[in-house]
């Protein structure tokens, strides 16, 4: 396993889904020290890119997608237990496939970030799965509500968060709202009540 020996946090630490002819692993740090960092920024920055590339298509303004890789990075414990939580999906060939995060943002509400995952691995239930996750480790932290957002127009991520149970919702005070408020018009947001 990646990172080393995890301590057990939550319930499910590791959860086996298929994933056509092959499956995947999901694995919760419990601590900075087991985290393979090389991995997790390897997988941000493929989403950062990638999402950065998707937003300015849509007509979005440029921003410093690096900033928002450098804050995550600085303020990581912040997606650790008690904070929140940290994920990486591995194949069947231990290779990290995709990666989703929670924060707390107050003593009952969480937001999911980041969820991602490579182009190869789509469409096999990944995305599902670390949604599920991030779901159950919610509800081990005690939170109450959950939020996410995307961009306008990310029509995949829209679609899998509605099919997970999330409304659609107002703005909230989001990660991405505080480093590039002049994204704010281009995020689609959703809550859940857990």
């Amino acid at each position: 396993m990646l990172g080393g020996e995890i301590a057990s946090y939550f319930e499910h630490k590791v959860e086996h889904h298929d994933m056509t002819s092959s499956s995947v692993e999901l694995t919760a740090y419990q601590t900075r020290e087991d985290v393979p960092f090389d991995v997790a920024r390897s997988l941000l920055n493929a989403h950062l890119t990638w999402a950065y590339d998707e937003f300015r298509a849509l007509g979005a303004p440029k921003f410093d997608l690096m900033e928002h890789a450098r804050r995550f990075f600085l303020h990581f414990d912040s997606v650790l237990p008690p904070n929140g939580a940290y994920f990486l999906a591995h194949d069947a060939n231990k290779q990290a496939v995709g990666t989703g995060s929670l924060r707390r943002i107050s003593d009952d509400t969480a937001e999911m970030k980041h969820l991602y995952v490579r182009p190869e691995a789509r469409g096999a239930g990944v995305g599902q799965s670390l949604i599920n996750a991030r779901i159950s480790a919610a509800r081990a932290l005690g939170i109450k509500t959950l939020v996410a957002d995307t961009f306008c127009g990310n029509d995949p991520m829209i679609r899998l968060y509605r099919s997970a149970g999330f409304k659609d919702s107002a703005p909230y005070d989001s990660a991405v709202a505080t480093i590039t408020p002049e994204l704010i018009p281009h995020l689609h947001y959703f809550r859940m009540e857990l």
